[in-house]
């Protein structure tokens, strides 16, 4: 059988190329959704204020965490198993393993709707002791089938390397309907019940969209047999949920516990400088959706020397890509806070420079956590984010009540800081393979060079001096990092090997 007549294999593009191509395709769809999602929530501090914006964030945090369970860890399992059928040419494994995926997704993302309606009272009145919950939540449960199935659909798109198509609902349908749609409902008075509004009408038809990026890749499989190892793919999402639940107590938990122990207005000004600082992880976050796929795919072949080389150089190009944004969030935080979000916000500060370094760690640690899932260290994977996240939440129930939204920075940050370290560890121990950026010890002494910079600026009472220098640092980083190769331009120029 032809690769033409199966339908399922792709060409013998050169790993890394393959990576940057996914990868660039990935960043711009991420640039596009990070800037509408960004210009969303600056249009929802300005109408609804912190308050309202808290609102919003509280209950779109619940139907995150219901979708995460609901997703039962099938967007991982399926980057994992469909580039393996397809490195076989096991159609029927491949078919059946999609349908019951999302057979499977599909009945527990329904369970979940009937879960938060029944449930919006108490988790309104004695959770976060939110009247305006109540009228949010019943509404924002919808958007999960839609949600659940979106992501799930988008794994197996991405273990076909279809980054654009697998990519293109989430990071730009979705977004751009969301504020055209509250946009439209704001006219007749900006509230938090049409932006809850707005987010499931977004998600619903970006749903479609995905459905129909599947149904035309799916499409090309010959074979109407379907079978699947579905005792080995739910032991694999098994794991990858309790992966993702504790990845969900260093996303969602701290903003839970904010709202727990302080004000909506807290929740809100937390919420602006964690979404800033998602900035940090963006290029972590396009490089995951198309590099764990090649992963799995190098490592069933067992080229070791090839396996490294792909994770060496993609964290490189990922450490190189955040430090940029690392240095203008924490030079200039405060007037970004400011002046986009307004005045109230500024108070995020502290936080945000907290969140940046335990990013920074994570940036600079790579695709660890893929690389346990795709080479079969799912379970290790799972007992660290497990014991970290637990940890976090503890740290943030003692931390919060008395440091406010500075507690809750600390706490994640270390915790998050401590999972990819341990990860890193068990990698290497593991396989053999260090994934920390080559170079990162220039990057070590430039920022603690940019840290006494800043120091002295401070100190010295000259404001104009941190603008200075962070325009000398962008220079100066930005220009060894091409001069060095640190960023993959040449491949995507050339389509060479590094």
């Amino acid at each position: 059988m032809t690769e033409r007549e199966s339908g399922i294999k792709g060409g013998k593009e050169d790993n890394l190329t393959a990576g940057a191509r996914g990868g660039a395709v990935a960043f711009v769809l991420k640039t596009s959704s990070t800037l509408l999602s960004f210009l969303n929530q600056i249009i929802l501090a300005r109408i609804l204020g912190a308050g309202g914006l808290g609102e919003v964030m509280l209950a779109l945090s619940v139907i995150n965490i219901s979708a995460m369970l609901a997703k039962f860890g099938m967007e991982g399992a399926m980057m994992r198993f469909i580039p393996l059928y397809i490195e076989k040419g096991d159609e029927a494994r491949l078919k059946g393993t999609i349908y019951f995926a999302l057979k499977f997704c599909i009945m527990l993302s329904v369970f979940f709707v009937f879960l938060v309606w029944l449930s919006s009272g108490f988790i309104s009145a004695s959770v976060f002791h939110s009247e305006g919950l109540l009228k949010l939540l019943p509404i924002a449960a919808v958007a999960i089938p839609a949600n659940v199935l979106y992501d799930v659909t988008g794994g197996i798109l991405r273990g076909y390397r279809e980054t654009f198509r697998a990519l293109l609902p989430q990071f730009l349908i979705s977004p751009f309907l969301r504020l055209v749609i509250f946009l439209l409902l704001s006219i007749r008075g900006g509230t938090p019940f049409y932006a809850v509004t707005a987010f499931v009408a977004g998600e619903i038809i970006a749903m479609f969209f995905s459905l129909k990026f599947l149904s035309a890749k799916t499409g090309k499989i010959g074979t109407r047999v379907r079978k699947s190892e579905y005792r080995e793919v739910l032991d694999v999402a098994f794991t990858m949920i309790f992966t993702g639940l504790s990845l969900f107590l260093f996303t969602q938990a701290d903003i839970w516990i904010v709202g727990m122990f302080t004000t909506t207005e807290s929740v809100g000004i937390y919420g602006v400088t964690v979404r800033l600082v998602t900035l940090v992880a963006f290029s972590l976050g396009a490089f995951s959706t198309i590099i764990p796929p090649i992963m799995s795919s190098v490592h069933a072949s067992g080229d070791m020397n090839e396996l490294k080389r792909v994770v060496r150089e993609s964290t490189r190009w990922i450490l190189s890509t955040a430090m940029p944004i690392i240095l203008i969030l924490t030079l200039e935080g405060n007037l970004i806070l400011k002046y986009f979000f307004g005045d109230e916000f500024i108070s995020g500060y502290t936080a945000l420079l907290i969140l940046c370094a335990g990013q920074l760690i994570n940036a600079g640690s790579g695709l660890v956590g893929y690389l346990l899932q795709m080479t079969g260290g799912h379970r290790s994977l799972m007992k660290i984010t497990v014991f970290w996240g637990i940890l976090n939440v503890l740290l943030n129930t003692v931390l919060v009540p008395v440091w406010g939204i500075a507690g809750a920075a600390l706490s994640t940050s270390f915790c998050l800081a401590m999972v990819n370290v341990t990860a890193v560890f068990v990698v290497y121990r593991k396989l053999s393979v260090y994934t920390l950026a080559k170079g990162a010890g220039f990057d070590m002494i430039f920022i603690a060079g940019v840290a006494a910079g800043y120091a002295v600026c401070t100190y010295s009472g000259y404001p104009a001096g941190q603008h200075l220098l962070l325009a000398a640092a962008l220079v100066i980083y930005i220009s060894r990092a091409v001069y060095n190769n640190d960023l993959p331009w040449r491949l995507l120029l050339r389509g060479g090997k590094p």
